[in-house]
């Protein structure tokens, strides 16, 4: 479910980049016409031949930072849009995956029914053979588990220096109490004579 909405945030974000973007360019297709208006008026009249009147540094270097701001936004706006498409598409993903775990979960209640149908048929049988029905198991919760103890600290070495005499003599003691027992036998390996 957090994976939809982070989706559908994602969405609606590069929307709204989108938005900006052709507002962006409208305020500044404006602008141009406005400009482009106001040099009209400043400029005399020309022949068609005359305009633009080359060599203008000013009108130059305005038009080209236009186109590149235009360029710009043109790819910021492409930019924005295969954003869009990818967010559509993960949307159309996460969608699919929905209805695959909720298609999962019908099969998973129907089975549910009928086992409690067998089991209500399998109760009516008892009662009629005049079996008693035993009781179904409740569920108990599971019980919470308690963290396990610390560890034991490790004994620390006597600072005089090991007694190996009491640790050969218990053991000793162990090796006195036990017998030695046989291995035990196996079936015997016949082998083929040539």
């Amino acid at each position: 479910m957090d994976e939809n909405a982070d989706l559908r945030r994602r969405y609606e974000h590069g929307l709204r980049q989108v938005e900006e973007m052709k507002r962006e360019l409208r305020e500044r297709a404006q602008a141009i016409a406005e400009l482009e208006r106001r040099l009209e008026g400043r400029l005399p009249k020309a022949e068609p031949q005359d305009w633009p009147r080359p060599g203008d540094p000013e009108l130059d270097e305005r038009e080209r930072r236009i186109g590149r701001r235009e360029r710009e936004l043109s790819q910021a706006l492409a930019a924005a849009q295969r954003r869009e498409q990818e967010a559509a598409a993960e949307l159309a993903l996460a969608q699919a995956e929905r209805e695959r775990l909720e298609e999962r979960e019908r099969d998973v209640r129907k089975v549910e029914r009928e086992l409690a149908g067998l089991r209500m048929r399998l109760h009516e049988e008892r009662a009629r053979l005049g079996i008693p029905s035993e009781p179904e198991p409740e569920q108990e919760p599971e019980p919470e588990r308690e963290p396990p103890p610390p560890p034991t600290p490790l004994k620390q070495p006597d600072p005089a220096g090991p007694e190996l005499e009491p640790a050969a003599a218990v053991a000793g003691a162990l090796l006195e109490d036990t017998v030695e027992t046989p291995p035990p036998l196996g079936r015997p390996r016949r082998t083929r004579r040539r």
